[in-house]
């Protein structure tokens, strides 16, 4: 079975350029990656509100959420979409799931597959407020993705005003038995590549887990298989 790596933080706090980044290492040790966000989920949503309910445009391109309970029922729209990829992907291959939150602890119950959350890893970029606008303003006015996604003042005031991701090994070992040792929360205050040695040992950490677990459901197979067939 493929892995599942959750990359998780405020807009602007670098997931979408960290999930790039964790691609490309990840194919130096030949493993895939496939990464999906909600932001086409939220995005797609925005555009069938056609009466402005739930959403309204913003600068740049981008939309503001009125009604914020659009944000539970994407989550619940993105279990949907990437429940399919686990029964056809590579079992060296990493699901790479990237979206932000204000509060993950409400986050991960929107998810009705306890076993989506606990076989999985969470990767948290902890980045201030501050620092998340600057970037998204350097983004907006030197674009170098196609995630370069407006983020408005607004909603930052409205919803990302407070953040609990600091919260999320203790959240995720006492609401759904996930070992802190599948969690990494890292500054990303810093660069990328100054915080490239962190991210590389926990994607060396988890293909290294991976790997030995393949090995050893091999191993078990093939002593069914004898027990089956004596010599």
């Amino acid at each position: 079975m493929a892995v599942k790596l959750f990359v998780l933080g405020l807009p602007g706090s670098g997931k979408s350029s960290v999930a790039r980044y964790i691609s490309t290492y990840a194919r130096d040790r030949q493993w895939s990656t496939t990464h999906i966000n909600d932001y086409a989920i939220l995005y797609r949503m925005f555009q069938e509100d056609t009466e402005g309910k739930q959403f309204k445009p913003a600068g740049h391109g981008g939309f503001d959420v009125l009604d914020l309970t659009v944000f539970d029922t994407a989550l619940q729209r993105l279990e949907r979409q990437v429940s399919p990829y686990f029964s056809s992907a590579k079992s060296d291959e990493i699901i790479l799931i990237e979206f932000a939150r204000n509060n993950y602890q409400k986050a991960f119950h929107q998810f009705s597959d306890a076993s989506l959350l606990k076989e999985a890893y969470f990767l948290y970029l902890d980045t201030s407020i501050g620092t998340c606008k600057r970037r998204i303003r350097g983004r907006i006015a030197h674009p170098t993705s196609q995630d370069d996604h407006f983020v408005s003042d607004y909603i930052f005031n409205a919803y990302y005003n407070k953040d609990n991701g600091q919260d999320i090994p203790y959240v995720l070992e006492r609401d759904f038995g996930v070992d802190e040792q599948r969690v990494m929360v890292i500054d990303n205050t810093c660069t990328l590549q100054e915080a490239s040695p962190k991210i590389n040992s926990f994607i060396d950490f988890i293909i290294d887990s991976a790997s030995s677990h393949v090995g050893t459901a091999i191993v078990l197979r093939s002593q069914l298989v004898y027990l089956r067939n004596p010599i």
